[in-house]
């Protein structure tokens, strides 16, 4: 699972297992952090979670925010990746929970916690 520290705004992983990759879980992480299209090297890296920031806070943002989550995942399957569960819920007002299982080639699993902002 994975924590945000408040005062250095940086995601704390707490129970990464051992023969897990930490560049994997680094990878993901970059890849819903960037805006997608605004990374130099690869246009087609990165979210679209940026709109969600954009939108009202509808039901619908929670199918949005898994779709957008996938997409930025998707190309790290078959090659650094066997599988992406991704689960959205809404615990408070303004903010969407992702909660992202990802299965190594090996079988080996991590659910990493992030969350998007969404309403302005």
């Amino acid at each position: 699972m994975a924590e945000l520290d408040l005062k250095t705004r940086d995601y704390v992983i707490e129970s990464l297992n051992k023969k897990f990759d930490v560049s994997l879980v680094q990878a993901v992480i970059m890849r819903l952090l960037v805006h997608r299209g605004k990374y130099w090297a690869n246009p087609n890296l990165g979210s679209r979670f940026y709109l969600l920031r954009r939108s009202k806070d509808v039901p619908r943002n929670l199918l949005l925010a898994e779709q957008y989550a996938f997409e930025a995942l998707e190309d790290l399957l078959d090659s650094r990746v066997q599988d992406i569960d991704i689960t959205a819920t809404q615990s408070e007002k303004s903010r969407i929970d992702l909660l992202i299982e990802i299965t190594q080639l090996t079988g080996e699993k991590q659910t990493i916690l992030y969350f998007v902002p969404v309403g302005g």
